[in-house]
């Protein structure tokens, strides 16, 4: 995966969770993930797995933790 499309899926990922309006973190959490699950193409996913394999480097917390209920 090239470093600008990287940069790209990084960048959406944590403006969904930072956008995303809930009473809780897991909340948060679960809403962008699927979120993420209904509007990430297949390739999206794999590309962000493979980025979060390799130290997944910028990606927000809840961010992570929202990617990893999509790509596990």
């Amino acid at each position: 995966m090239s470093a600008n499309n990287s940069e790209h899926l990084v960048k959406m990922a944590n403006q969904i969770v930072q956008n995303i309006p809930a009473a809780t973190a897991e909340a948060r959490i679960e809403s962008a993930a699927n979120h993420m699950n209904n509007f990430w193409s297949p390739l999206m996913k794999k590309q962000i797995g493979d980025y979060i394999s390799a130290g997944g480097e910028n990606l927000l917390p809840e961010a992570t933790q929202a990617l990893l209920k999509i790509t596990a």
